[in-house]
């Protein structure tokens, strides 16, 4: 009885980086519903985890539970404007959402501050596109395709959209 009491006090919590590592072990694995309850563990830990708080948004964006990673996307990128990984889930999430037009706004901040950046360029495209904004997306796409020329959604996009 004494050496179980002793083993219960010598255990320490796990730390909130030590939670992280092990929820990205099962996203890695498409698991993210293993991965969230570890998640919000660590936010309890650390409430204004960057990293926790994109991880966390992942996990439940992969669950199609947008709304709610939405908060955690939003979180992040109030902590950080300019954080890329922010802006990209949020933008993503906000297209789920069907909310275009501040995805478009998203995905144009993203496009300023990051031009040289893979994909951007092709998700403001498919956003643009989705709002009937043929031109701008071609040009869009000729952009990420000088960037990128083996990109094959890009290319097949833009043949798409030059055909109509």
């Amino acid at each position: 009885m004494l050496d179980l009491l002793k083993k219960l006090i010598r255990r320490r919590e796990p730390k909130a980086e030590e939670l992280r590592r092990k929820a990205l072990k099962f996203l890695r694995q498409s698991k993210p519903h293993r991965a969230f309850p570890l998640l919000q563990r660590s936010l309890e830990l650390e409430p204004s985890s960057m990293e926790g708080h994109i991880n966390a948004g992942v996990a439940l964006y992969l669950m199609h539970r947008y709304d709610e990673a939405l908060k955690h996307f939003q979180f992040a990128a109030a902590l950080d404007p300019q954080n890329a990984t922010a802006l990209i889930n949020l933008a993503a999430t906000l297209d789920a959402l069907g909310r275009i037009d501040e995805a478009l706004s998203v995905l144009r901040k993203l496009v300023n501050l990051f031009p040289n950046m893979p994909d951007v360029h092709y998700n403001l495209a498919v956003a643009l596109a989705k709002k009937g904004l043929n031109e701008e997306a071609v040009a869009e796409l000729r952009t990420e395709l000088e960037r990128n020329p083996s990109h094959s959604h890009a290319l097949k996009l833009l043949q798409q959209l030059i055909r109509r």
